[in-house]
């Protein structure tokens, strides 16, 4: 049919019918078309049915709304896409222990969510098993319709091998703020496809172990588009060193993001990284030049980073603290500021920040 494949994405493929691209984007058995014209994603229907469809007829959705893997896909608003998950955390609200029920939760975490006591009585088998199971499902939530309960959830997650009473009581705080705000979505917006803003923290030494802690966030224009939320795999010896290890563990993720809409035709800038640490800035812009006897044991990471902003690959531009919204993904934030970054976060109308 003359499709090529985008190669950062094996799952995608494109080709130009009547001068415009058509793009088909498939998981599994799932496919997605997309063409500016509905005569021509009828002429491909039709093709596919002719092909795939003899031994039992395709199931063909078109509109504006649709479900897929347990979200609502909705276009109806004008340069937006809603994504929604009401339905699904409604399934797993109402399947939650008994002792999780009732209450509420103005935030998904305490102040005390890294804090862990290894000397806490292990959860039995049955409640471990249900532990896993719970925090699996949140963290399919989180990763795609609600990155304001990503933070506590990603830290759960590595705690499933052998989860403890406490483990258990902070699994019920987030299962208590989805109940209060489960009929929260997240609205995508873009103003510029051809520039990419990553947000990008570190919270240094905040877990028990003295490991420090990555909040990263993409967004196209208004709304969370990708989050990550990751304790450091090595021991950071400052806020600088740490935001560092934050941006270089960053840095394929945004490469590929790049190259990958690159091959879907646009023509990218370099990514925009956000910090809040003018220390990290200069060692990620200058390189050896910025360096001193308190960074040369951190090299190979500041000139990863170097090079490729050297290359024009990404720029790195300062963001005060305050606006920094990688925060919100780095430590459980609490009252306003929680909920001002949240809204901003979700692209929740109203809301006094924004990303532009």
């Amino acid at each position: 049919r003359g499709y090529e494949w985008n190669p950062y994405d094996w799952c995608v493929v494109n080709r130009m019918v009547d001068g415009k691209q058509f793009t088909i984007g498939w998981h599994v058995d799932d496919l997605k078309l997309s063409h500016i014209d509905p005569e021509a994603v009828s002429a491909e229907i039709e093709w596919l049915e002719k092909r795939f469809g003899t031994k039992a007829p395709l199931t063909v959705r078109r509109g504006k709304v649709h479900e897929y893997l347990g979200m609502t896909l909705d276009y109806s608003p004008k340069g937006k896409v809603v994504v929604s998950m009401v339905d699904y955390l409604q399934g797993m609200l109402d399947e939650a222990p008994l002792e999780f029920a009732g209450g509420s939760a103005a935030t998904p975490a305490a102040n005390y969510l890294f804090d862990a006591d290894e000397s806490a009585p292990k959860l039995d088998r049955d409640r471990a098993a249900r532990y896993f199971h719970h925090v699996m499902q949140f963290m399919w939530v989180a990763k795609r319709a609600r990155p304001d309960l990503l933070l506590p959830v990603s830290y759960l997650a590595t705690r499933v091998k052998s989860p403890d009473v406490n483990d258990w009581k902070k699994l019920g705080r987030v299962f208590r703020y989805a109940e209060s705000t489960k009929d929260l979505v997240l609205t995508l917006e873009g103003d510029k496809l051809n520039t990419l803003k990553w947000y990008v923290d570190a919270s240094f030494a905040v877990h028990d172990d003295m490991k420090s802690h990555t909040g990263a966030m993409l967004s196209l224009g208004k709304g969370c588009v990708h989050a990550s939320s990751t304790k450091h795999k090595i021991n950071a010896n400052s806020s600088t060193h740490a935001e560092l290890v934050s941006v270089s563990d960053m840095l394929p993720q945004m490469l590929w993001t790049k190259n990958f809409i690159e091959a879907q035709g646009y023509d990218m800038g370099p990514a925009l990284i956000y910090q809040d640490n003018q220390s990290a800035i200069k060692l990620e812009i200058n390189g050896r030049a910025s360096s001193g006897k308190k960074t040369r044991h951190i090299e190979i990471r500041y000139f990863f980073v170097a090079d490729v902003v050297s290359q024009g690959n990404a720029k790195v531009v300062y963001c005060p603290t305050e606006d920094m919204l990688a925060d919100f993904f780095t430590k459980p934030l609490q009252g306003s500021k929680f909920l001002r970054f949240r809204d901003t976060v979700l692209n929740i109308q109203g809301s006094p920040h924004n990303m532009n």
